[in-house]
């Protein structure tokens, strides 16, 4: 693990995660880190935001970052154009998968409960919010930084498979308030890792997110990077949680936080200071730096 900025290949892609990478947990990004992505921007750096949000978490980080390019969401299962809010791909869950990786897990998991995400709605079973909000009063799950001030579900009913229709799922998350995160993404990946993508980016409730299988950040950003003829190799990638491992693995620089899960910073190359120091513009000013390219206002930001 290297804890230096030291780059090889030339790097024309920035791919990074959101929460716990550019926003701390319960904060905001800084103007520091919102000058160093503007920075490669205009450097003619190709940079794209990589998240499990879904895309009605997006409209904050829109706003306080300035972004408005290619946007990556619900861990890979959307590509969505931020300067028209055009939907570019849709990796979708078929509703008979939904029914059994459902019967599955309702086997494996007594207490277990379901949301589904659409590309614009959230859907739960009843006792999902309630689980989920007491898990967040004693203290279990960090603080989302630049949440939408409504994330109430658009419906809500008895069992999750009342609320499929033909909308595109493009995420399930299941919730339960007897295990950590960590050993419900075990269980996950044993009961219906052969159906879907199993992954979590919680750091105290235990919320399992559930993908089309086969589609990850990585996957998606791959594509995404095929499409603008850049190699893995150009690609530098920035994350904390177990779904961002893929991510981190397959960019030729991948960076871990420094303090994130134990998965992500054995996936990364290299370790950037957190969040909470703006590590993420360290590194790119460093970059820009090295290449001539860095601007005044960024100098001074990294004076700061």
């Amino acid at each position: 693990m290297q804890t230096d900025n030291v780059f090889g290949p030339t790097i024309r892609m920035v791919a990074t995660d959101i929460d716990g990478t550019i926003v701390p947990h319960g904060g905001t990004v800084s103007a520091r880190t919102r000058d160093a992505l503007a920075e490669c921007v205009r450097t003619g750096l190709h940079v794209t935001l990589v998240t499990g949000r879904p895309p009605r978490w997006m409209p904050p980080i829109l706003d306080a970052t300035g972004f408005r390019g290619t946007m990556i969401c619900a861990n890979g299962a959307i590509v969505i154009d931020a300067a028209t809010d055009e939907v570019v791909t849709v990796h979708r869950l078929p509703v008979p998968t939904v029914h059994r990786v459902v019967e599955r897990l309702r086997e494996r998991l007594s207490d277990v409960l379901f949301a589904i995400e659409t590309p614009y709605s959230l859907r739960v079973e009843s006792g999902y919010r309630n689980v989920r909000g007491r898990g967040r009063g004693r203290g279990r799950g960090r603080a989302e930084g630049l949440a939408p001030r409504s994330v109430a579900p658009e419906s809500e009913a008895p069992r999750v498979e009342d609320l499929l229709d033909d909308e595109p799922i493009i995420k399930m998350v299941a919730i339960s308030a007897s295990l950590t995160p960590d050993e419900l993404l075990v269980i996950g990946r044993d009961a219906v890792g052969d159906l879907v993508a199993p992954t979590h980016s919680s750091t105290g409730l235990a919320l399992l997110e559930l993908g089309p299988l086969g589609v990850s950040k990585a996957s998606t950003l791959a594509a995404l990077a095929d499409s603008l003829a850049v190699d893995r190799s150009e690609v530098i990638a920035f994350g904390d949680m177990p779904n961002d491992v893929e991510m981190l693995t397959w960019a030729g620089s991948g960076y871990a936080m420094e303090g994130g899960h134990p998965a992500a910073v054995a996936a990364a190359t290299h370790l950037a200071p957190p969040a909470g120091e703006d590590g993420v513009a360290q590194v790119l000013e460093d970059h820009l730096r090295a290449g001539g390219r860095i601007s005044e206002l960024s100098r001074m930001a990294a004076q700061d």
